[in-house]
């Protein structure tokens, strides 16, 4: 990891409209569990809370750390100030490491802000401020895997958001969840798997996960290997490319 180009394309990332509309996409979920658990019982609401946590982030948190993991050096390549940034001396691994550190970080900022408002949904409408506390396991494995899946992909492809876009909505949305042996390959259900473990889910909270099984250990790992092979994947493909 190299700090200052860690903190140059982090700053790059968090600022303008993008990083508002970002963080009001992160939020969906949270308004849509507030409003939908107005005047509901505790139990009845307790279990819309964890439905609509278990199933909507997995489109919008998904789709807004899309935007902010593709762009990260995408920018950097349309404002022509990418090749300046690959003769800087900074090894190939380095370079995809800081690149998916600000992803993530950018990524994180944004995560925390969406689950804020789940928080204070849960704390507001029932009292309890514990209720959202531990879905926030999952939002920010989310921003860890997620991004180190979608830096690559913004590098590798001009078009970065098409394949971004299909594999959470027709891989993850559809394929993951009608075929059930595919659920193991869906970030957004490894990262729940975290969340179960925290909390007993039920309903389609708890389907939600289809042969994944709850497990903080299993899901930790399991994100600790997508970052370490997203990092290889960049820097192959900066080899691949002659670039570093």
């Amino acid at each position: 990891m190299n700090p200052r180009l860690t903190s140059h394309l982090f700053g790059r990332l968090l600022r303008g409209k993008r990083l508002i509309g970002m963080i009001l996409l992160a939020s969906v979920p949270g308004l849509v569990a507030w409003v939908s658990m107005a005047g509901q019982s505790e139990a009845e609401a307790t279990v819309i809370f964890e439905e609509v946590l278990a199933t909507v982030p997995a489109a919008t948190l998904s789709i807004a750390i899309l935007f902010l993991a593709t762009a990260v050096l995408r920018d950097e390549r349309d404002g022509g100030t990418l090749p300046f940034l690959f003769i800087t001396p900074v090894g190939r691994m380095a370079f995809a490491g800081s690149a998916w550190l600000a992803a993530a970080g950018a990524s994180i900022v944004v995560a925390v802000a969406g689950w804020l408002v789940a928080f204070l949904a849960a704390g507001l409408t029932l009292g309890d401020w514990g209720l959202a506390v531990p879905a926030l396991s999952a939002y920010v494995a989310a921003a860890l895997a997620y991004s180190a899946v979608f830096v690559p992909l913004g590098y590798l492809f001009a078009r970065s958001l098409i394949p971004g876009l299909a594999y959470v909505f027709v891989w993850e949305g559809i394929l993951a969840t009608v075929v059930s042996g595919l659920s193991a390959s869906s970030i957004w259900r490894i990262a729940l798997s975290i969340y179960a473990d925290l909390t007993e889910l039920s309903g389609a909270a708890g389907e939600m996960l289809g042969s994944v099984r709850p497990g903080v250990g299993g899901g930790v790992v399991t994100v600790l290997i997508l970052i370490a092979a997203g990092v290889a994947v960049l820097s192959w493909a900066m080899r691949f490319r002659d670039a570093v």
